[in-house]
């Protein structure tokens, strides 16, 4: 079910320290201290906004999980928030109905972070917001009866592509009509737009959901030519009421039904797991449609619109067997006959070391990772990935992959970033893996170890933009890869620099690596990234900034 959620952005406008936090060396212990704080004020038209909560949530790729920490701005709208942690942090007003201005909307988005270092007190992280509007309304069939849990999209006028992708309006709620058909969407930001509900033929975001009508996309008021809907204009807290929308002709859906049965007996395969891919252009999309094989192995999906599909199995931990995707066209009828073959599947075992570690308490920490090979061909766009299960001494399986170029990934079991582990090199009976590693159908590759590094250093950096300020809706990128290492077996998880250009990776190998700062600006073909040789040594911190020339940002390498 897709959800409409309110307009809760948040703008950073200012901070203080324009200088490196002074981080230390940390122990566990001290990196638990709440010793951290952070101010500003939020105002509303120039004027201080008592009685907002501002809230500090861990980044979402942080491995330490705690309740957020909260403040209430006082009459002039400051507040501060104190005993922080050191860490990665988001930090934004819990005001629903509030919003940014739109002026300065795409300046801002829900991923404004802030990097907090032990005894930090940042000072002027500030919050520009206005009271957003509200549109309500009620939707009917054509007999007039009203149609219940219907989706609603608001697009802003002039939008090119309009599809049932509601707009991005942070906040979490769901759009959608009640059991009087009615709906009310509010914290929008002031402008015009055109609302709507229902689907077109080729959406790419199709209503799946099991016994629905699935409608044909309707304007407000009644028309299915988005250049004949009528404009809705929201002003800064006004409520717009009576957008109505009568929906019409159902758009046609239908069934796609099959079997599934073993690839090698032709027996029927009882409980096997499928969803929907709908296939747009090059693009795989996954749908939330859901089905199980019965006992004679027949399954079937329903309300089903036209396209192009592809029937795939949701894996199953530990399952040998992989089933071949079903591609199928929907067309003016239903699908009926799709065969889906189980197979089994390829598999690799091995064992994961750690380079130049023999400290137990390390080594006993690979069991609590998560180790993913991802099988992939050059000439699809289909590909799947299965996990590995770790024993204790380090040994793994993985079973049921289909053939094709082997990719591994490491993530702890949340399936956040490990905490100081990388993989280094993959090597199939002692041979290093210059690229990916192949595997044959029905193939069993034994022999395979996967070394991680394991590492105590840090880089600390920050990066400083000449010649310009930052476009609206730049977003930056940093990740590291080390120096000489080969294929893309080890990608280095992205990490976001702070609103005050700050960044820290912790847990890195000693060693050279290659630091990228890149920065994407919507609707400008993407720039190269700055690079930075940095050498990090074991429990060390290395410090680092970065300049970004706005003017030019040429492919460059500085040197350290």
């Amino acid at each position: 079910m897709n959800s409409l959620p309110r307009c809760l952005i948040v703008l950073v406008l200012s901070c203080c320290c324009a200088g490196l936090p002074a981080v230390r060396g940390q122990s566990k212990a001290s990196a638990k201290t709440a010793t951290s704080s952070v101010s500003g004020r939020v105002t509303i038209h120039g004027k201080g906004a008592p009685g907002i909560t501002v809230a500090l949530h861990r980044q979402r790729f942080s491995s330490q999980l705690s309740p957020p920490s909260k403040a209430v701005t006082d009459q002039d709208g400051n507040y501060r928030i104190t005993g922080i942690p050191p860490g990665s942090w988001h930090v934004l007003p819990m005001a629903p109905t509030y919003v940014i201005p739109p002026d300065l909307m795409m300046n801002a988005g829900p991923d404004q972070t802030l990097l907090l270092a032990e005894g930090e007190d940042v000072q002027g992280i500030d919050f520009v917001l206005e009271r957003g509007g509200v549109i309500t309304g009620k939707v009917t069939d054509a007999d007039g009866r009203p149609v219940i849990e219907e989706r609603i999209t608001i697009s802003p006028e002039g939008q090119p592509k309009l599809s049932s992708q509601p707009r991005s309006f942070g906040g979490g709620q769901h759009f959608q009509t009640d059991d009087r058909g009615i709906y009310r969407i509010y914290g929008i930001p002031e402008g015009r737009y055109k609302v709507f509900a229902g689907l077109v033929d080729d959406d790419s975001f199709p209503d799946n959901r099991p016994g629905r009508i699935v409608y044909r996309r309707t304007f407000y008021p009644n028309t299915t030519d988005p250049d004949n809907a009528r404009i809705v204009e929201v002003v800064e807290g006004g409520e717009v009421g009576n957008i109505d929308i009568t929906l019409g002709r159902n758009l046609p859906s239908f069934s796609a039904s099959g079997k599934v049965v073993d690839g090698e007996t032709g027996q029927p395969v009882m409980g096997l797991r499928f969803m929907l891919q709908r296939i747009v252009g090059d693009n795989y999309l996954v749908l939330p449609s859901m089905s199980t094989s019965n006992s004679q192995g027949e399954f079937r999906i329903d309300n089903v619109t036209s396209g192009k599909y592809l029937v795939v199995e949701v894996t199953q931990p530990g399952s040998e067997v992989r089933a071949e995707g079903a591609p199928f066209e929907v067309t003016d009828q239903d699908v009926t006959g799709l065969l889906v073959k189980t197979l089994k599947g390829s598999s690799i075992t091995g064992t994961i070391v750690v380079e130049g570690v023999t400290d137990k308490n390390v080594l006993g920490k690979v069991a609590e990772l998560r180790l993913q090979a991802y099988s992939h061909t050059e000439t699809s766009n289909f590909g799947g990935g299965r996990d590995a299960v770790i024993s204790s001494e380090g040994s793994f399986r993985i079973g049921g992959l289909m053939p094709g170029t082997l990719n591994f990934y490491l993530t702890a079991k949340n399936f956040r970033p490990p905490e100081n582990f990388s993989i280094s090199r993959v090597e199939h009976a002692g041979i290093v893996q210059a690229g990916n590693l192949a595997i044959k159908a029905g193939e069993n590759l034994t022999d395979i170890t996967v070394v991680l590094r394991y590492g105590t250093g840090t880089i600390r950096g920050l990066v400083r933009v000449e010649n310009g300020s930052l476009p609206q809706g730049a977003r930056w990128g940093i990740w590291i890869k080390k120096v000489g290492d080969t294929g893309d077996s080890n990608p280095s998880w992205p990490n976001n620099i702070d609103v005050r250009g700050h960044f820290l990776i912790q847990g890195v190998a000693a060693g050279t690596y290659e630091l990228f700062v890149h920065l994407n600006i919507p609707g400008r073909r993407p720039d190269q990234p700055v690079k930075r040789l940095v050498t990090v040594s074991d429990a060390a911190t290395t410090d680092v900034e970065v300049t970004l020339d706005l003017k030019s940002n040429p492919e460059q390498l500085q040197k350290p």
